[in-house]
């Protein structure tokens, strides 16, 4: 059997394709879907300054398998540290943040990104102010309006205010 001799050209051409067929494939780095119970998603990360702690949304959400859009809504619980475990310090009454999403992220054609549901404005973070001296952790809540399913992930950091 006589072995075709190919081109440099060809050969790059598809070396780039696979490479693009991978990168298009995969699942970003950060995104998990919890053993395939949950739909992607990568949460936000946090940072204490002076006597507040500021929570950022998830950077990443999609939309359930099988639904071309969602909404979903996402809320911070801060967890204070009492010495040997952490435990809930503060929780908000309402959901600060929604986002429209599909199954490729948020949805580029209807208010893109996270909005805040009290004025439709763009959130970055949420805050939890006038707060005491002590080690922080935030658990994020994500809730997807079509299932009615709620997800919590811990941030993946914490931070400290002294």
């Amino acid at each position: 059997m006589a072995f075709k001799k190919f081109s440099t050209a060809t050969k790059l051409l598809a070396s780039v394709s696979i490479f693009f067929a991978i990168g298009f494939a995969a699942e970003p780095a950060e995104a998990h879907n919890g053993e395939g119970n949950w739909p992607s998603h990568a949460v936000g990360s946090m940072s204490c300054a002076g006597k507040i702690v500021k929570a950022e949304p998830p950077r990443y959400v999609t939309a359930w398998k099988g639904r071309e859009t969602d909404t979903v809504f996402w809320k911070p619980v801060l967890y204070r540290y009492n010495g040997s475990k952490y435990e809930q310090f503060k929780s908000l009454a309402e959901w600060p943040g929604y986002a429209y999403v599909t199954l490729y992220g948020f949805n580029p054609d209807t208010k893109p990104g996270w909005r805040n549901t009290s004025n439709d404005g763009r959130l970055n973070f949420t805050s939890f102010k006038s707060l005491p001296s002590g080690s922080y952790k935030i658990l994020n809540q994500i809730h997807w309006v079509s299932t009615g399913a709620t997800h919590t992930e811990w941030s993946p950091n914490s931070c400290a205010i002294k």
